[in-house]
């Protein structure tokens, strides 16, 4: 259809022609985008890499929630098939707490191959998260794995720029805008036409690969553990993500395109920013924020911990706390010898260590992510001028694989340790006589196994109100922009 061809619409009443003239305006584009083969074949060839990404994540995380299954019934039969010993030192023996996968891993992989995925649960210490998947993986690792995220993320952006970068500048060469215009067509029915192409084509990208996703998690969701309506919740969210975050790229495409003098200079202008958004605006503010909101190193976090574990008594019997710990001890039963207590001293020495220290892992492991929270936070706050930064994290935390997602997990690890402990210590409390004292198997079988249920979308909505608030930041100023350029459209 020309532009010619809407003349009657532009001409006619403005209550009936508005709706006429967008609708007439989007039919063109589609028919021109169609018409395109470079675009058609483009744009076939991402939905076939967006399916194949998401096969190969499907494939990947069956074989690696099949390894983490068989490696925690494995660390099962270790622990219940101790011999019989003290239960302290059972304890120190200790046992592995293996990360679910989240089913949408096979969409993101998150910061899970960076992290680590089990935890091993040992007397006295809490641990981080050990066995990272880019340890192992290489150069290659450390460049990113082709995922469903990246591709969304980082090439999709780049079709709806080539599919919009023309659309004002294109007809204002050839005329057709001129004609347009000069018939009484209003700028915003022109723009909204376009803007309803181009957000119809981006729901084109989109519907597959969601589809896909979707009988991937319908097949891959073990209902035991996790619900399929979460998921389902988790994974609109991130459509509806993904979709502001490309229909933001189309508004400023549009505006563009009506500013520009001409394609080549809206084409290059567009591809200016979207090298700045994809690759310098992440590095940049990551760097920014590690200046503002700095973390320790792996050696000062540890020294940090062992420099207030020293003012715990542990097992020196001649550290001032625990002399206090002691003659506490005797004065609350009435006493004046350890062996004249009616349980074992022992046990409650272990017990009243251990509660230090939990004080002291809360007190820096709680520091530590408060950290990596104002670098999410900083690096979020520019995301409504370089959308991928709010995008990003909101793409991460609705696939459960996030900074706080994995804070969740290790708490919970922790939590689990922490009920050994008091399990093995109340069992010397109050049934070791003397320093011979071993357990058996039935002790062993009384701890449970590690259980973990990641927590719902409600936990990652909770704590995604700044990148969700600059995504949509980054749409209505795309939105202003493109409104902006079409109102300084003229038929000269």
């Amino acid at each position: 259809m020309s532009e010619l061809a809407l003349a009657p619409f532009a001409a006619a009443a403005p209550a009936k022609s508005r709706w006429r003239v967008m609708h007439a305006v989007a039919g063109k584009e589609w028919l021109e985008l169609s018409r395109d083969r470079r675009l058609v074949w483009l744009s076939a060839f991402i939905v076939a890499l967006m399916l194949a990404a998401l096969a190969f994540g499907f494939v990947e995380d069956a074989r690696l929630l099949h390894e983490r299954d068989a490696a925690a019934k494995a660390d099962r039969e270790l622990w219940v098939g101790q011999s019989a010993k003290n239960p302290h030192a059972a304890a120190h023996f200790g046992q592995y707490a293996f990360k679910p996968l989240s089913p949408l891993s096979l969409a993101d992989p998150g910061v899970d191959a960076y992290v680590g995925s089990a935890v091993w649960l040992e007397a006295h210490k809490q641990n981080e998260t050990q066995f990272k998947q880019a340890r192992d993986g290489g150069v290659g690792a450390r460049l990113g794995s082709l995922s469903l995220a990246f591709i969304l993320q980082t090439i999709a952006p780049l079709i709806v720029i080539l599919m919009g970068f023309a659309s004002f500048s294109g007809e204002r060469e050839s005329g057709t805008l001129k004609q347009l215009l000069s018939v009484g067509a209003r700028p915003r029915d022109i723009l909204a036409g376009k803007a309803l192409a181009l957000i119809g084509a981006i729901f084109a990208l989109l519907a597959p690969a969601f589809i896909g996703a979707a009988l991937a998690l319908y097949f891959f969701v073990d209902r035991e553990r996790l619900s399929l309506a979460d998921q389902f919740i988790r994974l609109g969210a991130l459509g509806a993500a993904y979709a502001v975050y490309l229909a933001g790229f189309a508004f400023l495409a549009l505006g563009v395109s009506a500013l520009a003098k001409n394609s080549r200079a809206a084409l290059v202008t567009l591809l200016a920013f979207w090298l700045a958004n994809s690759f310098l605006a992440p590095r940049l503010a990551t760097d920014a924020a590690r200046a503002v909101a700095p973390t320790p190193t792996w050696q000062e976090f540890r020294a940090g911990i062992v420099q207030d574990k020293a003012k715990t008594f542990g097992h020196d019997e001649s550290h001032p706390g625990f002399v206090a710990f002691r003659d506490a001890t005797l004065k609350k039963y009435g006493v004046t010898r350890i062996e004249d207590l009616p349980v074992n001293f022992r046990g409650l020495a272990l017990r009243k260590d251990d509660e230090s220290g939990y004080v002291i892992f809360d007190r820096h492991f709680a520091a530590l992510q408060s950290s990596f929270d104002r670098q999410d936070s900083l690096r979020a706050a520019s995301g409504f001028l370089f959308p991928l930064l709010a995008l990003r994290p909101l793409s991460m935390a609705f696939a459960g694989v996030d900074s706080r997602s994995q804070f969740d997990f290790a708490t919970a690890a922790e939590a689990h340790r922490r009920d050994i402990q008091n399990e093995v210590s109340d069992n010397i409390i109050h049934f070791a006589h003397d320093n011979a004292y071993v357990a058996g198997p039935e002790l062993w079988r009384k701890i449970a196994a590690f259980s973990y249920r990641a927590p719902g979308a409600g936990f990652a909505l909770g704590h995604s109100a700044l990148p969700i608030a600059a995504l949509f930041g980054w749409l209505a100023l795309a939105v202003v922009f493109a409104a902006f350029a079409a109102r300084r459209l003229r038929p000269a």
